[in-house]
């Protein structure tokens, strides 16, 4: 039986901001990195869903819990 590959954030990071850069299209960056054109678009459905969560103030988060003290 095959085994899965797995890849680190850092390559994803990499494919997804290749393909949202829009220089190439998404069937040469799937075959660039020989991976599936659908895993690059999930890929880049979870960077943009996570983002607000990488770029929120934490200084409110590190309020929060100090009232809740």
């Amino acid at each position: 039986m095959k085994k899965r590959k797995t890849y680190d954030g850092s390559f994803k990071v990499m494919v997804v901001m290749e393909y949202m850069e829009g220089k190439t299209s998404l069937k040469d960056i799937a075959c660039k990195y020989q991976v599936h054109p659908n895993q690059i678009k999930n890929w880049k459905t979870l960077f943009m869903k996570r983002a607000s969560c990488i770029l929120e103030d934490r200084r409110q988060f590190r309020r929060e819990i100090r009232m809740a003290r």
